[in-house]
């Protein structure tokens, strides 16, 4: 992989919001919930999974009590590490416990379009448009489509979605929004065509299946989908998404506690139904605005829920997806920079593996082309602190302070010139004079990010997809319109 386009390892120390023993109360409290409270499985599949690995069921109320014994195990057959693979292996992603990602997230109702500025209802358009630009950004890692298309069929709105981002975009995709086990089918179908085969799917995983569960204590119909991903061989991101103070406690502990329990107990289906496949941990709490009653997902409680949850991601040893680069503001402005800043920084310093949000505002429901830029920018000086520094010969040239002396300087000497490209160097970020600046044309930080988002979809062409590959795909898109349920 070329190495501009992956950040490296951590080099800080870890943000821990929790201490060794609070992670372990954590695990055996979440236990103590599946063991005696259980949790309810709408699947039919994941209750026999359960059922027959020794879980007490109930096909009344479809509530699973399930052994602690039968979540420590199969939480022991987890994949430690694995590949994020790309239709473009240049794009390939290792997910090892040391480096850190950047991804798009979303299923939002409403793009702000980019030649008015005004907010309208998202189309098939927006999403191409918004793959095109993932793909030309060098740190941009992995795609979900960030809005819903309104103007496709309702019910097989993602094999359209992936269509329109596989056309547009040569990285990772992640489905974020398929519900049903029909859909799931058809989207590996798709990814077997772009790889040549079920075996190579499952050799190259070039999709992933962002899956919720509901809070509290719900495995939803989103349960059959993650069952078929997982034996393809393709990652579901299992998501916890505690409400605090409303589908959860009111509390930092109770909302971490509740979302593990979750999290674990949707590991334990899938690795009944796949043992040994690959699975993320993964998080997006929101807490409430107690003077709105609103719930926000950049708040201060739900950020300390995510690290405590990517510490918990770390307590059983596999990678974590977590939402960040929150913001409730409504446009690109100071309140979305700051918001996405802070949420952001605090994922990375905890260790996540991979943060999702950019391009969105107002709590991962609106598209703006300008923030998507604006965010990648972010991260590339996010991950360029991230890396942290070396301190040895090579970066302590002693040599060469001694000969600058008292009041010389290091332009123009070998060392600087060696080390000048490792300086982070900005795309949109506008360091010019006051002067030069206005003379310009005095545009915001906004201004440039739609100028350079414009120039990107004007100038940027996505690695091609072969003819005969792209008419199977829509004959696959069309033929799932026709098989997958109107639900």
């Amino acid at each position: 992989m070329d190495a501009k386009f992956r950040p490296g390892s951590f080099g800080m120390r870890r943000l821990e919001v929790m201490e060794t023993k609070d992670a372990e109360s954590v695990h055996l409290r979440s236990l103590q919930l599946l063991e005696k409270m259980g949790i309810k499985v709408v699947s039919d599949e994941g209750r026999r999974l359960l059922k027959e690995a020794g879980a007490e069921v109930d096909e009344k109320t479809h509530v699973c009590r399930i052994p602690g014994a039968l979540v420590e195990e199969s939480m022991k057959r987890c994949k430690r590490r694995f590949t994020m693979a790309a239709r473009n292996p240049k794009y390939d992603f290792i997910l090892d416990g040391a480096h850190c990602y950047a991804c798009t997230d979303g299923v939002g109702l409403s793009t702000i379009d980019l030649e008015t500025g005004e907010r309208r209802p998202s189309v098939l358009r927006d999403v191409a448009d918004s793959a095109k630009i993932v793909d030309y950004l060098p740190m941009m890692h992995m795609y979900n489509p960030l809005v819903t298309p309104l103007d496709v069929p309702k019910h097989a709105h993602t094999v359209h979605e992936y269509l329109a981002a596989t056309e547009n975009c040569e990285k990772h995709y992640t489905t974020g929004s398929t519900y049903q086990r029909e859909e799931a089918v058809y989207e590996i179908k798709m990814a077997e065509a772009i790889v040549g085969g079920e075996k190579e799917l499952r050799r190259r995983p070039i999709i992933s299946s962002l899956t919720c569960t509901t809070s509290p204590m719900v495995l939803g119909m989103t349960t059959d989908a993650a069952i078929e991903f997982s034996r393809a061989g393709c990652p579901p991101l299992l998501m916890a998404m505690p409400l605090i103070g409303a589908t959860a406690p009111m509390t930092v502990a109770g909302a971490v506690v509740l979302g593990n329990a979750q999290v674990i107990a949707l590991a334990t289906v899938l690795q009944l139904a796949a043992p040994g496949s690959p699975l993320c941990y993964s998080s997006e709490p929101m807490a409430m605005d107690v003077q709105s009653g609103l719930f926000e997902g950049l708040f201060p409680a739900a950020d300390m829920v995510r690290a405590a949850h990517v510490q918990m991601s770390r307590y059983y040893g596999i990678p974590i997806f977590i939402g960040g680069w929150g913001t409730c503001s409504k446009a690109p402005d100071v309140q979305a920079g700051y918001e996405k800043a802070f949420s952001a920084f605090i994922a990375y310093l905890s260790g996540a593996d991979m943060t999702s949000g950019p391009g969105l505002l107002e709590n991962w429901t609106v598209l703006s082309h300008e923030q998507l830029v604006l965010d990648h920018e972010m991260f590339t000086m996010m991950a360029d602190m991230l890396k942290g520094f070396r301190v040895d010969d090579a970066t302590v040239p002693m040599d060469v302070i001694m000969e600058v002396g008292h009041e010389g300087h290091y332009m123009g000497k070998k060392h600087t010139l060696d080390h000048f490209r490792e300086m982070w160097q900005p795309m949109v970020t506008d360091g010019r004079t006051y002067k030069e600046w206005k003379a310009g044309g005095g545009k915001n930080a906004v201004d440039h990010a739609r100028d350079k988002a414009k120039e990107i979809l004007r100038t940027h062409v996505p690695g091609p997809i072969a003819e005969d590959l792209r008419k199977e795909l829509r004959g696959i898109v069309a033929e799932a319109e026709g098989a997958i349920p109107h639900k």
